[in-house]
């Protein structure tokens, strides 16, 4: 009887540990340096009266080529949550090449600081994954807010991002 208890609760423990449940994924912030080794690039430029519009390329490969959803993520000055929304992915430019994924949002550049990306992929080679691009992370936000003075992309060439110091 001691054998057989021992035996079920060391499987209940195991079968427990393993099991994920759905809508449960590894959540990773990546830096500017690990989104370059995953080929991640956070653009910006100015965008008329819908003030700075700041977007994402990348190719699905690797971890990303199960990419499953893209995510808007906003949050107020004390970190609480204000807006997600699922953002499609759509070419920013003109003549883009058809393997680089975009997505993209505008807002009113003093927004940038609390607005974040999320790319989720489920069924990577590390299960289901998400990654977390903060903007104020990779742009720089301050002069975002100060000039809105993005460069604006040529017909068929990106536009250059507004770089962190």
């Amino acid at each position: 009887m001691k054998t057989f208890l021992t035996l079920t609760i060391t499987s209940l423990l195991v079968l427990s540990s393993t099991y994920r449940s759905h809508g449960e994924i590894m959540l990773e912030r990546l830096s500017k340096a690990r989104a370059k080794e995953m080929g991640i690039a956070m653009k910006s430029r100015k965008n008329g009266t819908a003030g700075v519009k700041v977007w994402l390329e990348f190719k699905k490969q690797g971890l990303l080529e199960k990419l499953t959803y893209t995510e808007l993520r906003m949050k107020d000055a004390k970190g609480n949550h204000l807006v997600s929304a699922r953002l499609q992915p759509n070419p920013v430019v003109h003549g883009q090449a058809k393997d680089l994924v975009t997505i993209s949002f505008s807002a009113n550049p003093a927004q940038l600081k609390n607005s974040s990306f999320m790319i989720v992929a489920y069924g990577s080679g590390l299960g289901d994954v998400g990654f977390v691009l903060s903007v104020k992370d990779f742009l720089d936000v301050k002069q975002a807010r100060d000039s809105t003075s993005g460069i604006e992309a040529n017909p068929g060439q990106s536009a250059t991002a507004i770089p962190k110091s």
